[in-house]
């Protein structure tokens, strides 16, 4: 839906304020009839367009400060770290200027801060969000962040070493979070509940099982990808989500682990339940299984995974 004027040519599709919407001929009714939605005081957008943060994030800077940048959670989303699911709009200024809004959360820096361009918008560098992150985001959602900025070569949009690089030069408030999960962080991590199963052995002091375990074929093609595993040992370590449930998925699953079974393959297979409900148990299994599969584990477990894991109940 389009109002034109002779001054302006008014796109509703994207959010807009309620001096453009007078300036383009509309009138206040209009703004509060079902055609338009208010994302923030002052700021509109036609109410078919989907509520996504991308949308937000445009209504937000409207009435942000100049220079303002979109940081933190927000930036962290727009990077493609959904699980950070914070439905407040953050944006971060290195002057103080005071910004309040309902939905708007604004940060102050007295140094400046790195940022680029995602979806058109200004937005804090990868590397930037991640010490941002590091503050107030626990271990296991900051590692999880971690992952999905360096997910693969095609999709990643930094490194590992450009993470604990730029934390390591940060001189911030995060920088020790930061450090801490960069070193966590891996390439070809599928999801965040497989960072958080990983992160599960880890924390317990048991080995760590590589990520994103590759079969091949005799021709050199790929035949099979496992989540995690030791595949010198045979021994796989899988995460079924809900979309394990899909009848078709069930059933590759099934021919997968058998095929594989058969050749001396071992799979412990992780729900949602095991992971957040019972982790303690869970951690039991996998160092049953690694012992089986002569893998060396410690006698007794670290018990750095019980203060993330109990926060994380939730998700299951």
């Amino acid at each position: 839906m389009t109002w034109q004027s002779d001054r302006e040519l008014l796109e509703t599709q994207r959010p807009f304020t309620h001096a453009q919407a007078l300036a383009a001929g509309m009138y206040d009714r209009e703004l509060t009839s079902p055609a338009y939605r208010r994302v923030f005081p002052g700021v509109y957008v036609a109410s078919e367009v989907p509520d996504t943060v991308v949308v937000r994030a445009r209504a937000a800077l409207l009435i942000a400060p100049s220079r303002a940048v979109l940081s933190h959670a927000t930036a962290a989303r727009l990077w493609g770290a959904a699980h950070l699911d914070d439905p407040r709009i953050h944006i971060s200024l290195s002057r103080d200027v005071r910004a309040r809004a309902d939905g708007i959360v604004t940060h102050r820096f007295r140094q400046p801060f790195a940022s680029a361009r995602r979806h058109g918008l200004p937005v804090t560098t990868p590397e930037q969000t991640f010490v941002h992150c590091a503050v107030r985001t626990d271990l296991l959602d900051l590692v999880g962040l971690g992952d999905r900025l360096v997910k693969r070569e095609e999709m990643s949009v930094t490194t590992i070493d450009g993470l604990h690089a730029f934390a390591e030069l940060y001189d911030g408030q995060g920088r020790t979070n930061a450090l801490r999960a960069a070193r966590l962080v891996r390439t070809r991590v599928d999801s965040v509940t497989e960072t958080h199963l990983r992160l599960l052995t880890v924390l317990a002091g048991l080995p760590e099982p590589t990520v994103d375990v590759r079969l091949y074929h005799p021709d050199g093609t790929l035949r099979y990808r496992l989540d995690l595993g030791f595949e010198e040992n045979r021994l796989a370590i899988e995460y079924d989500g809900r979309w394990h449930l899909d009848p078709a998925q069930q059933l590759a699953d099934a021919a997968r682990r058998t095929e594989l079974t058969d050749e001396g393959w071992r799979f412990e297979v992780v729900t949602a339940e095991d992971l957040y409900q019972t982790p303690e148990s869970t951690l039991l299994r996998i160092r049953s299984a690694m012992q089986e599969r002569d893998i060396v584990v410690p006698p007794h477990f670290s018990d750095g995974w019980r203060r993330y894991f109990a926060r994380h109940r939730s998700v299951a």
